[in-house]
């Protein structure tokens, strides 16, 4: 059965002539509504104040609307070509268990082909998903600006194409990526590939037109245009990104090369685009092996490339830090936001390691939590506090921790330090009863049935384009799981995350600084502690303007151990005999935040007496001669390297080799 927003379960003839009988031209309100209008209204809306009138409908308007009335331009739709006309379900094998992973039907140069016949659903639907390999999609900034444009236009074209096919219950999507164009349709099987071909033949034939381009070129340089504006946070993430792949281009870079898109050009672009392609295929649900090989065929026919040689992929490749403590600093676009972000990552071990990954997973799922509760709830550091992990196929993985906050970023990548340094004495103290809670949630999650076959297609289809081809995965986890203990969990953490004992500690912290807030220089941040920095920024925060030279002298003289109220008050003297009137109602409400228990102040001043006199001890790059002085980079006295040019920063970096799959790629033709 069609249906779409409401199913109806039952025909009564008489009711709906009934309700048809009230549609007829003497039981109807004309409602007539302008911004401008040049007639006299003599009534108002009581509840919204609308000045109105009510004029009777006039005769001649009447009688036209009584008599015959005909319009060419109104006429019933064409057949729609798209309701299926079969809805056989081809696999009748009942009480099977599910195949976990599709069949490799083949493998040659340009072409990759997964088929799974439905033996989970048994319904008449079925999913195709292609990746259309090109490197001319992603390969420069203006190569990534035109192809987006592309997708725009070409979706717009699209819509009076396709729209009998979503009425007839069929979906698709079309876009692109890094390594080229996505098509992704799902609905019933019967005309499904009848879709895909139209998509093909559009896509393959399409001619850029005037008025599409003026739109969606304006459209798309407003919507870059208005990156600026995104939240801390949003920019922070991609800074991070920029920093741990090797294929990415940023709103910047792509706003540079603008100037130089115009129609002649977006149009040869799309000429040269699939001169060479690589097809990577999957086929599923309500469908043959010979479907499937038949539907290959005619991507391959409407698509008439050059197959692409595997050596010429692009392949998203991860970039690899060498062990240290790298803090990469960003100024916000935006003038006004008074937010700052900071995204640390620690790296744990290879993707590749299976059981590195459960680990990484249950660290995860464990400090969640504890996280934040402790600086957004406790500490109230910030709206957007979380943490998460990151996976890079073919490279590194990492734990990632996140808050935007409006104090210094300095100070809040201190209290998330912090927290790790504490956080691992509860692991040390978890019992074994709270630790099989988190392994059987964390098993829960992963044995989560899938409830259709869009979801079973996307599950495969990310195996797929990780290029591991690990469809095992699940069962795999599962496995490592059941092997794991709290002792686990404390090795994992005292061999990656534990700065005192990782004999390969790797950390990187992206960091975006507001315009509201000072950011220290290089000479400030070669000289000066991260202590003192982040103190300085608490008092700038509580409106207290002390020079940081001040601040850093005065957090030099502490010891360990010093009393906290005392080394306060010494601080807040220092900071009234610096104004000019010290008894001004401003800098008494400096002084009333900078005392108060929950003062950000205390909390700086108590980790600068904690590390009075220690420097932390990282192993990175060592040595002016070899370290990254050259590119800009400054080495503080807590050993970590602080940069501000990114893509500086990220070409001294090495990149990853491309994922080996877990299983050989044998086709069956």
């Amino acid at each position: 059965m069609l249906s779409d927003g409401v199913r109806l379960s039952g025909f009564d003839e008489e009711l709906l002539m009934w309700v048809q009988s009230f549609l007829n031209p003497d039981n109807v309100r004309i409602v007539l509504a302008a911004r401008d209008q040049e007639v006299e209204l003599d009534r108002t809306e009581k509840h919204y104040d609308i000045s109105y009138r009510l004029d009777a409908i006039p005769e001649q308007l009447m009688r036209d609307i009584h008599g015959k009335l005909e319009f060419e331009e109104l006429h019933l739709p064409e057949p729609n070509r798209f309701i299926p006309d079969n809805l056989e379900v081809k696999n009748q094998r009942r009480g099977v268990a599910p195949a976990e992973a599709p069949t490799l039907l083949k493998r040659a140069e340009g072409l990759e082909l997964w088929f799974k016949q439905d033996d989970r659903f048994f319904l008449p639907r079925g999913n195709v998903r292609l990746m259309l390999e090109t490197p001319r999609v992603y390969e420069s900034p203006l190569s990534s600006v035109l192809s987006q444009l592309f997708m725009m236009v070409l979706k717009d074209r699209l819509t009076e194409v396709t729209y009998d096919a979503e009425i007839a219950g069929l979906w698709f999507d079309i876009s692109d990526t890094m390594e080229g164009v996505v098509v992704h349709i799902d609905g019933f099987n019967d005309k499904l590939l009848q879709l895909l071909r139209i998509l093909l033949e559009t896509l393959r034939s399409f001619r850029v037109e005037e008025t599409q381009f003026a739109v969606y070129s304006r459209e798309l340089k407003k919507k870059l245009d208005n990156a600026r504006h995104a939240e801390p946070y949003a920019h922070v993430q991609t800074n991070a990104g920029f920093l741990n792949q090797t294929m990415m281009w940023r709103f910047t870079d792509k706003l540079a090369t603008f100037e130089l898109v115009t129609q002649e050009r977006l149009q040869r672009f799309v000429d040269s685009l699939f001169e060479q392609t690589r097809v990577r295929m999957m086929v599923m649900g309500n469908f043959s092996e010979g479907e499937a090989l038949a539907a290959a065929d005619m991507v391959a026919a409407l698509m008439a490339s050059q197959a692409l040689p595997e050596y010429a992929r692009r392949v998203q490749r991860a970039l690899l830090h060498a062990p240290g403590v790298y803090v990469h600093h960003a100024r916000m676009p935006e003038e006004g936001n008074v937010n700052s972000c900071v995204d640390v990552s620690i790296y744990t071990g290879e993707t590749a390691d299976r059981r590195g990954r459960v680990l990484l997973d249950l660290v995860s799922l464990v400090i969640q939590e504890p996280f934040f509760d402790q600086l957004r709830t406790k500490e109230q550091l910030g709206y957007i506090t979380y943490s998460t992990d990151r996976k890079c196929n073919g490279g590194l993985m990492a734990l990632r921790l996140l808050v935007q906050s409006e104090s210094s970023p300095t100070y809040v990548r201190m209290r998330i330090e912090r927290f790790l340094r504490g956080f691992r004495g509860q692991l040390a103290e978890m019992t074994q009863a709270r630790f099989e809670s988190y392994a059987n949630s964390h098993r829960v999650a992963l044995e989560e049935k899938l409830k259709n076959l869009y979801d079973e297609s996307g599950r495969l289809w990310r195996h797929v384009g990780s290029g591991y081809y690990e469809f095992d995965k699940i069962a795999t986890d599962i496995a490592v799981l059941q092997t794991l203990g709290r002792a686990d969990l404390v090795e994992f953490w005292d061999a990656f995350v534990n700065p005192a004992t990782a004999p390969w500690y790797t950390e990187l912290a992206a960091t975006i600084w507001s315009t509201k807030i000072t950011q220290p220089t290089e000479a400030e941040l070669e000289r000066y502690p991260a202590a003192a920095i982040a103190l300085h920024g608490c008092m700038e925060h509580d409106g207290a303007a002390l020079a940081l030279a001040a601040v850093a002298a005065f957090v030099e003289q502490l010891h360990a151990g010093d009393d906290e109220e005392a080394a306060l008050e010494r601080l807040l003297g220092m900071y009234t005999e610096s104004v000019a009137d010290a008894g001004s109602e401003e800098v008494a409400k400096a002084l009333g935040k900078m005392r108060a228990a929950s003062s950000y102040v205390r909390t700086a001043l108590a980790m600068a007496c904690e590390q009075a006199g220690a420097a932390r001890q990282t192993n990175g790059h060592a040595g002016k001669g070899g370290g990254l002085y050259n590119i800009g980079a400054v080495r503080t006295p807590n050993g970590e390297w602080v940069f501000r040019e990114a893509a500086a920063f990220r070409a001294t970096l090495r990149q990853s080799g491309v994922p080996v799959p877990t299983r050989p790629l044998e086709p069956k033709y």
